[in-house]
């Protein structure tokens, strides 16, 4: 996964942590609150609250101006193949649907963290999307409409999924005495 120098965009990166997983393995009992929620979903979301360790009361204060931009040209490819194999089996519930839709990506820390800045899902690989995430989150920033923003970038080799946050707010500038 592509690293990116937060710094040329006048951001300082607050934290950065990884969550890896196959997806569709068992998931942990915060996953039944939202079980129709995809694979990917709890992946991202496990890798925000890693990142949050160090600044989890801060952040949790500044919910309502939490915004998150999430990377990923896989999003809910998971669930949109399960609906697929169970439309031949007639078995299909509506609420499968919910989680099928690419923006649900990063829904679950606004559900499960209350976080409610601006959000967008980016569906391009992580080395195409970073920049121009780094550049939303500069504006979002700068504009005042969140005072963090998560960046979780996601990619796969096949088996293994990886999703890495990084927590960022506005470079402050240090005025020379």
């Amino acid at each position: 996964m592509t690293d990116l120098d937060w710094s040329v965009y006048h951001l300082n990166a607050l934290g950065q942590a990884e969550s890896v997983a196959a997806l569709g393995s068992e998931g942990g009992a915060a996953q039944k609150a939202s079980a129709y929620a995809d694979p990917l979903s709890w992946l991202v979301f496990e890798a925000v609250d890693y990142v949050l360790d160090n600044c989890r009361d801060a952040v949790l204060a500044a919910g309502q101006t939490v915004g998150h931009i999430v990377v990923s040209d896989v999003c809910t490819l998971h669930t949109m193949q399960h609906i697929a194999r169970d439309l031949g089996r007639n078995r299909l519930s509506p609420l499968r649907f919910s989680g099928a839709c690419p923006g649900l990506v990063c829904s679950l820390p606004g559900q499960l963290l209350r976080f409610s800045g601006p959000s967008l899902v980016l569906s391009m690989p992580p080395q195409d999307g970073l920049r121009p995430a780094a550049l939303l989150a500069r504006d979002w920033l700068d504009s005042g409409a969140a005072s963090y923003v998560l960046v979780s970038a996601h990619d796969t080799d096949g088996a293994q999924h990886r999703a890495r946050c990084t927590l960022l707010q506005l470079q402050t500038e240090q005025v020379s005495p």
